[in-house]
């Protein structure tokens, strides 16, 4: 599990005083760095090894401005040429929000998915979600 702490900026609320929907996106991609890091140490955007196929965010609770957030990353599958990244929002002891996106290892010179390596792979499953967690 990897974590990171965000301090929600003004800017993240909405109109009914809590943290946008649209700000759980932008602090879960944040967050993925380290997963990043994985497939590219120096993340060098030239030759970005990953897109990103899907993603889904469920929202548990409201999320407040001057309280942090600690987003908390996990990997919960790895396939062959694809993966899903299990992150979580936490304040205050609560968990707000849930959020799953899979992730492809592609070329973009070739346009197709590319075999996650054994490596790479074994990085991956150190940071397996477990329900106990």
């Amino acid at each position: 599990m990897f974590n990171d702490f965000i301090m929600p900026r003004f800017s993240d609320t909405d109109a009914l005083g809590h943290i946008s929907n649209t700000a759980l996106p932008h602090w879960f991609e944040s967050s993925r760095h380290h997963i990043f890091k994985m497939f590219s140490a120096d993340l060098d955007v030239n030759n970005w090894p990953l897109i990103l196929a899907k993603m889904e965010i469920d929202f548990h609770a409201q999320l407040y401005y001057g309280e942090e957030v600690d987003v908390r990353t996990f990997i919960s599958h790895v396939g062959n040429s694809s993966f899903v990244v299990y992150q979580q929002a936490w304040q205050k002891g609560i968990k707000c929000a849930t959020g799953k996106t899979t992730m492809v290892h592609f070329c973009f010179k070739t346009q197709k998915s590319k075999v996650i390596t054994g490596e790479v792979k074994e990085r991956l499953l150190q940071h397996m979600y477990s329900e106990c967690e």
